[in-house]
């Protein structure tokens, strides 16, 4: 073989540049090998598991921001801080079920009143159980863009339901 052949120094540089360009990963524009990729390795996470039905949800958001804000699943994976900052704004928006602050979704409402009927001090509450809930589910939906918001702030929800109470009482 003749390493001065300029056909032949033709041949490997365009082969070097297809294979190169075949998993090519852009900022906007990941390859199909690192989307595969990240969400298998996300995918694999035991602690989404928590999310339930909303796993593929949030893995789907998680993946189209990091392709959005990052050349390629190695840049990504290499930037912690970047990416718990998008893993929180995903939370946010795909557990908020559709609900914003002032109004919450039906599904919302409804996994706070559950949540709430199952709450046995309540019962203490006799008659005005129903009248508190009502109260603190009026108040944290005035305060929260959503449930899941809400259901992160103890300390804000401790100073609603002191409010109830002396609604109530």
């Amino acid at each position: 073989m003749n390493i001065r052949n300029p056909f032949l120094w033709i041949v490997i540089i365009f082969t070097s540049l297809i294979l190169i360009s075949c998993n090519e990963s852009i900022k906007g524009d990941w390859s199909q090998s690192d989307r595969q990729s990240f969400r298998k390795d996300i995918g694999s996470i035991q602690e989404l598991s928590a999310l339930g039905d909303n796993k593929s949800k949030w893995i789907e958001c998680y993946l189209n921001k990091c392709e959005a804000n990052y050349s390629s699943y190695f840049v990504a994976d290499r930037d912690a801080v970047g990416c718990k900052r998008i893993a929180l704004i995903c939370n946010e928006q795909v557990l908020s079920n559709g609900s914003i602050k002032g109004k919450w979704s039906e599904s919302d409402k409804q996994t706070f009143l559950k949540e709430m009927e199952s709450v046995e001090e309540l019962s203490a509450l006799g008659d005005n159980k129903s009248k508190w809930i009502e109260c603190f589910l009026n108040k944290c939906e005035a305060n929260y863009s959503s449930y899941f918001e809400a259901d992160r702030d103890e300390n804000g929800c401790t100073r609603i339901a002191l409010m109830c109470s002396e609604v109530i009482f």
